[in-house]
């Protein structure tokens, strides 16, 4: 599937378009697509392309220039996310393409917006390595120290899960790795759909769906049928046991229900197909989560409320947390 961008959302037809896929844990999230600012910062947007194509092979340090399998290991929620420490994995080290460090290129560029990426440096001018933020709101105290390079196209959503993880003093406590990157062509398929034999070749996050090579006029029993082929797609994976992927799946579904109420017109005659829809998939979830010995969470999924419609969901009381089960819808 072509990308949707439209030409006023890429700032330069030549600039290198690059991804990052992540995963929390064991989970993939999804991908993220970014402009590099070559067209301003060339030198900079270069260092980030190459450690993301790794076409450099091994720096100085003995460390491979490449982003794959860095971690973020940085998250000030509403603030930024911050990774590639390619050196130590915990944001004391880092090395560029043109040996530990290299100098700010210009600060042309103002943190203004959610989405763009600056270079991290050592607290004195001309010490960028590799590490890097992704902003999540205007940051302009980072304004003439920090070296904007790039911005997110798409994928903008997986940068705002990598925010909500838990920290313990900035830290995340889960592992949010970059499982692949490299680069990408503007007219090409970026992969951001999903690929897995299953019925659900829909974006993660629906804000990157390209719903208009599929139908001219978006209403809420078309995204319906779209969620339920999301969720038995998680169906699948649960009754093989895959539990990780089942849970991705039911969380994606439960987001483009979210975005569905928040986009398209739901008329009173569909409310309680929108709360079995909404009941379904919640269940669904909890069942991966006592499946996962998670029972903290499959409490508080099954006494969820409804912003939507207010209406208290099933509560269970388990005895016997072990032998207790859902049936999956």
């Amino acid at each position: 599937m072509e990308n949707s961008l439209q030409n006023q959302d890429i700032r330069c037809k030549s600039n290198p378009i690059v991804f990052l896929d992540i995963a929390i844990d064991r989970e993939k999230v999804g991908r993220i697509v970014i402009e590099l600012f070559k067209d301003v910062v060339p030198r900079t947007a270069e260092n980030f392309r190459a450690l993301c194509t790794g076409e450099k092979g091994t720096g100085a340090s003995g460390k491979r220039l490449h982003y794959k399998g860095s971690i973020f290991h940085k998250v000030l929620s509403q603030v930024m996310i911050q990774g590639g420490d390619i050196i130590n994995f915990d944001g004391t080290g880092g090395e560029s393409i043109y040996g530990k460090e290299f100098e700010d290129e210009n600060f042309k560029l103002s943190h203004t917006l959610a989405g763009l990426l600056s270079m991290v440096n050592k607290g004195y001018p001309d010490s960028n390595s590799s590490q890097f933020v992704i902003t999540l709101s205007a940051s302009i105290h980072l304004d003439k120290t920090n070296v904007v390079f790039g911005k997110v196209l798409k994928g903008m959503g997986v940068v705002y899960e990598i925010s909500q993880v838990k920290t313990a003093y900035d830290v995340p406590v889960q592992r949010v790795q970059v499982i692949d990157c490299g680069e990408l062509r503007l007219e090409e398929d970026w992969g951001m759909e999903e690929n897995d034999g299953t019925e659900d070749v829909f974006t993660p996050w629906p804000e990157d769906w390209n719903y208009s090579t599929e139908i001219k006029e978006l209403d809420c029993t078309y995204i319906v049928d779209v969620i339920k082929k999301i969720k038995d797609s998680g169906n699948r994976y649960f009754s093989q046991n895959n539990y990780i992927d089942a849970g991705r799946k039911y969380k994606k579904a439960l987001r483009y229900y979210k975005w569905m109420n928040k986009t398209v017109y739901v008329p009173d005659s569909s409310n309680q197909l929108m709360v079995n829809t909404e009941v379904a998939l919640l269940l669904n979830l909890a069942a991966v989560k006592l499946k996962e010995r998670n029972y903290r969470e499959t409490l508080t999924l099954c006494t969820e409320k409804s912003s939507t419609h207010g209406i208290k969901r099933t509560q269970l009381v388990f005895s016997r947390p072990k032998t207790s089960s859902f049936r999956i819808s």
